[in-house]
C-alpha cells in the first residue's frame, strides 16, 4: 500500500511538467518580441501572420541577446499551462498582441500571443498575468523625472 502511495505522489509530482510548455531544452542566442499594448482595441482580430510588419507604427521591437534576459523569458514561457479543450477561447483566433521569436542555433521558434492564449508551435497555453506584466514592463514608457 505504502509503495502505491509513493508511486502514486511521484506521478502527481511529475504531472505539471507535462502540461507546461517544455521548450527549455532548446540553446536561444537571441529573443526577438514585438509588442502591441493589451488596451488596443482594434475593429477585427490581428492575426498572427506578419503581425510584426502589419502595425509599423504601433508595433514596439526589441532584442534581447543577454543570456540572463533569455533564460529569465523561457523560464516565463515554460511556466505557461496547456489551455483547457473545453474553454471557449481555445478555437478562437488570436488577437495577436505579441509575437516572438526565440533564435536557436539551427532553428527558430514563433510565438503569437494575445490577452487570454499564446500558440507556440500550435499549440494552445494560457497567457500569464506573469508574462503580460513583464511585457508591459519592458514596454512602458519611462515616466518623466521630476525637477
Amino acid at each position: 500500500m505504502k509503495k502505491q502511495i509513493i508511486i502514486a505522489l511521484a506521478v502527481l509530482g511529475f504531472f505539471p511538467f507535462f502540461t507546461e510548455a517544455q521548450i527549455l531544452n532548446h540553446n536561444f542566442e537571441k529573443i526577438d518580441i514585438y509588442y502591441e499594448n493589451f488596451s488596443i482595441m482594434e475593429i477585427c482580430d490581428v492575426p498572427c501572420e506578419n503581425f510584426e510588419n502589419r502595425h509599423g507604427s504601433i508595433v514596439q521591437h526589441k532584442d534581447l541577446t543577454d543570456s540572463l534576459a533569455i533564460i529569465k523569458w523561457i523560464g516565463i514561457i515554460n511556466r505557461l499551462k496547456k489551455t483547457d479543450t473545453a474553454d471557449e477561447n481555445y478555437n478562437k483566433r488570436l488577437d495577436t498582441r505579441a509575437k516572438l521569436f526565440l533564435h536557436g542555433i539551427n532553428d527558430t521558434i514563433s510565438i503569437c500571443l494575445d490577452y487570454w492564449n499564446t500558440d507556440i508551435c500550435n499549440q494552445r497555453y494560457d497567457t500569464s498575468p506573469e508574462l503580460r506584466l513583464e511585457l508591459e514592463k519592458m514596454f512602458q514608457k519611462p515616466k518623466p523625472k521630476k525637477t
